[in-house]
C-alpha cells in the first residue's frame, strides 16, 4: 500500500485494521452494558504472544540467543495457527465468566474475521500472474547482463540501496542466507546508485556478494512495481513470481520464507 511517498506491507495493516473494526463493534454493541473490547484487547494480545512465541521456537537457531531479536516483532514473525487457537482459547475462558459480554464480544469478532476475510480476499484478486521482467543490469565492471543466469533455481530478487536504513539492517542477514542456502540463486540489485556507493557499501560492511550488480535507472524496480526499499521478489526456477516482500529480513523470517515458498529446495539446508 502507497500513502504518498510512503509503502506500507497491506498484510499487517488489514489486520491491524481488523482489530480495530472488532474494537469499534465491541465498543458500539454494549449499548451501556459492561465493556466487551476488554475481552476482545486480552484476547488478540494472548494470540499475538502466543504466535511470536511459537514462531521464535520454530526458528529459534536463526536467533542465535540474541533475546532482544527474538523480541523484535517488527521483522513480522509470527506462527498464525498457535496464536489463533491461543486467541481463541482465551477468548472462550473470558466469555464463560462474562456472559453479559457474550453477544457483544460475538458480533466483534464477526466483524473483525469478516472484514480481515474481504481485505484479504480482495487483495489478492488484484495480484496478476507476473515472470520476471526481461531486464538488463550491469555488473560491477560495468558490463550489461541479463537480470538474472539460467541455471535451474529458483531466483530471490533483493532490491536494495546503501542510503536505504532497512536495507543496511538486513544486508548482512541476505549475504549469509546467500552463503548457506545454496539451492536458491539470491541477486542484489542495486538501485539508482553509482559503481563507487556500491562498492564503498561492500566494502565498509565487509559483505561478501555474488550476484551483486547495480540498475542505475530503476529499470527493475519500475518493471515490478516497487516503490519502496527494501523489496524481495521469490521466483521459481521458470521465472514464474511466488511472492513480493517490502520490508527488512531478519534471518529467521527469510528461513520461513524460503520454507513456504520453496520447500523441496530449501528444506534441507535450513537449519
Amino acid at each position: 500500500m502507497n500513502l504518498g511517498p510512503y509503502s506500507f506491507p497491506v498484510a499487517p495493516l488489514v489486520f491491524l485494521a481488523s482489530i480495530g473494526i472488532a474494537l469499534w463493534v465491541a465498543c458500539k454493541a454494549t449499548h451501556g452494558g459492561p465493556a466487551a473490547e476488554t475481552t476482545i484487547l486480552y484476547s488478540v494480545v494472548a494470540g499475538l504472544l502466543v504466535s511470536r512465541l511459537a514462531f521464535v521456537g520454530q526458528y529459534l537457531p536463526a536467533y542465535r540467543g540474541d533475546v532482544l531479536k527474538m523480541l523484535d516483532f517488527r521483522d513480522l514473525g509470527f506462527d498464525p495457527v498457535p496464536g489463533a487457537v491461543a486467541g481463541a482459547m482465551v477468548l472462550l475462558v473470558l466469555l464463560a465468566k462474562r456472559r453479559q459480554v457474550r453477544r457483544a464480544a460475538m458480533l466483534a469478532v464477526f466483524a473483525g474475521c469478516a472484514s480481515w476475510g474481504l481485505a484479504t480476499a480482495f487483495a489478492d484478486t488484484g495480484e496478476q500472474a507476473a515472470f520476471l521482467p526481461a531486464v538488463t543490469v550491469l555488473d560491477m565492471n560495468g558490463n550489461p547482463q541479463p537480470l538474472a543466469h539460467n541455471d535451474g533455481k529458483p531466483l530471490v530478487v533483493n532490491l536494495w540501496a546503501s542510503w536505504c536504513g532497512p536495507c543496511r539492517a538486513e544486508m548482512p542477514v541476505l549475504a549469509e542466507a546467500q552463503r548457506d542456502f545454496t539451492q536458491v540463486d539470491i541477486a542484489f540489485i542495486n538501485q539508482g546508485e553509482p559503481e563507487a556507493a556500491v562498492t564503498d557499501f561492500v566494502t565498509e560492511h565487509g559483505l561478501v556478494l555474488h550476484n551483486l550488480a547495480r540498475d542505475p535507472n530503476l529499470a527493475v524496480a519500475r518493471a515490478v512495481g516497487a516503490r519502496a526499499f527494501p523489496t524481495t521478489l521469490f521466483y521459481d526456477r521458470n521465472g514464474k513470481l511466488l511472492a513480493t516482500h517490502l520490508g527488512p529480513f531478519s534471518r529467521a523470517t527469510f528461513e520461513q520464507a524460503l520454507k513456504t515458498l520453496y520447500p523441496k529446495t530449501a528444506g534441507d539446508a535450513v537449519h
